[in-house]
């Protein structure tokens, strides 16, 4: 009797790890994006992130290696990699989230969006995007207009 409890215990812890698994919040694929990224490069990052939408690879294979030349190609000729820090994260409702990073970078930063959404129980990438844009979007913060005692309420 006795083995047959360790035999039920075995299966149960099983069965959580597996569901824990693929109940991954969004934060623990982009941490896992970022370890992959440092540790084997652009390529393996963006396969293990964009393997979360099955939709993606079926349809968008040619995108995806797009996204990876460019990425790859801009990476070059900024520099060493320094890490990420998040810059903002918002949501709508609690299935569909969005995640922006500054990428540090010798040169110059960039940024990552990551867009997931959850239909049922699983989060998927939704959307990856990259951009150069922040020292704009900073300055443009910056204008007088922008300013917090400039607006009207």
């Amino acid at each position: 009797m006795n083995e047959m409890k360790k035999v039920l215990f075995y299966i149960l812890v099983q069965f959580l790890f597996i569901s824990a698994i693929n109940a991954q919040e969004p934060e623990k694929l982009i941490e896992k994006f970022f370890n992959i990224y440092r540790d084997s490069g652009v390529d393996d990052a963006l396969d293990n992130i964009f393997s979360t939408n099955e939709w993606m690879i079926q349809r968008s294979k040619d995108d995806i290696d797009n996204v990876k030349v460019q990425l790859k190609s801009l990476i070059q000729i900024i520099g060493e990699y320094y890490g990420n820090e998040i810059i903002t994260q918002k949501s709508i409702g609690e299935s569909f989230k969005l995640y922006s990073y500054l990428i540090k970078y010798d040169r110059q930063p960039i940024r990552f969006t990551f867009i997931f959404y959850k239909s049922k129980d699983t989060w998927k990438l939704y959307n990856f995007q990259y951009d150069q844009n922040l020292a704009d979007e900073l300055e443009e913060s910056a204008k007088a207009y922008r300013l917090k005692e400039n607006i009207d309420y």
